[in-house]
């Protein structure tokens, strides 16, 4: 059986006044169905780039993009809209409605698409229970935690059942014990639910944690991928040793690189 996602050729590069800047390289990777695969790297490697262009909230300049038998980046504007649906987004600083409660947030996307009131109700009812936070539904986001809010982010990114779930830097604003909590609740949600996760990260620990494989990006080359104790032990890119020192580093100076971490 082939790869449920595959990258072939992807190239982005964004343009001021003064030059271009060559984000995404020829960028070619495959994950396979229900994976966690990491992307890591360190900031402006073009890790949220390569993640936005997988469901086109950035354009690609040229290359494909597949998820099963779709190929993304040949879609119109309308079939994107419905493939985009099955793909979840969570992003690194929540992007909740700070006006909507927990409810409203969580209930958003399905109201969109004029899901019956009752089946919301139901939907959001689980929703709250599998991310922990049924005693909040009626709670506005101004009043949640970090981790809170991520988890409400989560049940959303969820609530049309996607079989594809892009994480963008989930765990970097967040406290250490907030990113142990959210990095169970992936796994949870990845054991349970079979959703396929893609999470571009720079903690190294996060991707330790639960990522079967990882690719390390660098300067909008995928210059190394394998299996996540491989990169570990034995990395072969200069990138991808010089990751793993500052890794080693600061797990030497604390117990959990977490939020602030690298």
């Amino acid at each position: 059986m082939g790869a449920y996602i595959r990258i072939e050729d992807l190239h982005k590069t964004f343009k001021n006044k003064k030059e271009k800047i060559e984000v995404l390289r020829g960028i070619d990777l495959e994950i396979n169905k229900g994976e966690i695969y990491g992307i890591v790297g360190f900031s402006g490697a073009g890790k949220s780039t390569l993640v936005r262009c997988i469901n086109r909230l950035e354009e690609p300049d040229s290359g494909k993009v597949w998820i099963g038998d779709t190929e993304i980046t040949a879609l119109n504007k309308k079939q994107l809209t419905e493939r985009r649906r099955k793909i979840g987004m969570i992003f690194q600083q929540f992007n909740l409605f700070d006006s909507m409660t927990v409810y409203q947030n969580i209930a958003y996307p399905l109201t969109l698409v004029k899901t019956p009131k009752k089946e919301i109700e139901e939907k959001v009812s689980k929703l709250l229970e599998l991310v922990g936070l049924s005693d909040k539904k009626d709670a506005y986001p101004g009043s949640l935690s970090g981790g809170q809010k991520q988890r409400v982010g989560i049940a959303r990114a969820l609530a049309n059942d996607p079989d594809v779930l892009l994480s963008d830097e989930a765990t970097s604003a967040l406290d250490p014990v907030s990113t142990l909590a959210i990095l169970d609740l992936l796994e949870q949600i990845n054991d349970e639910l079979g959703v396929t996760i893609i999470m571009i990260t720079h903690e190294l620990e996060a991707a330790k944690r639960i990522c079967g494989k990882v690719a390390v990006l660098e300067n909008g080359r995928m210059i190394e991928s394998g299996t996540t104790q491989d990169i570990f032990l034995d990395p072969k890119s200069s990138t991808g040793k010089i990751f793993l020192e500052v890794y080693k580093e600061f797990r030497h100076k604390s117990t959990f690189a977490g939020g602030e971490g690298i």
